[in-house]
């Protein structure tokens, strides 16, 4: 499903920005409570879980309903793409 795959893609953004985050903070050696890199990386990782877990919800209310959802249900018109937000 298209959901699905867009989840997945979004997440490993999300991840992958984390994982350059952390990178960045050890090669400054920033001292993590102070810079709250660690925080922040903990939140795109959570986010990164809750978009999977939201592919997962629709799918399987698709599944409940027998109807496949559409694009104009999986992400309503007043939200922004990913590209847009970043």
């Amino acid at each position: 499903m298209h959901h699905e795959r867009f989840a997945e893609r979004a997440a490993r953004r999300l991840e992958s920005e984390a994982d350059a985050l952390e990178y960045q903070g050890r090669s400054l050696r920033m001292d993590g409570k102070i810079s709250g890199i660690p925080m922040r990386a903990r939140e795109l990782r959570l986010a990164a879980y809750l978009v999977r877990e939201e592919a997962e919800a629709a799918s399987n209310a698709a599944v409940t309903s027998g109807q496949t959802p559409s694009a104009d249900t999986l992400r309503p018109m007043d939200d922004p793409p990913l590209e847009a937000q970043a």
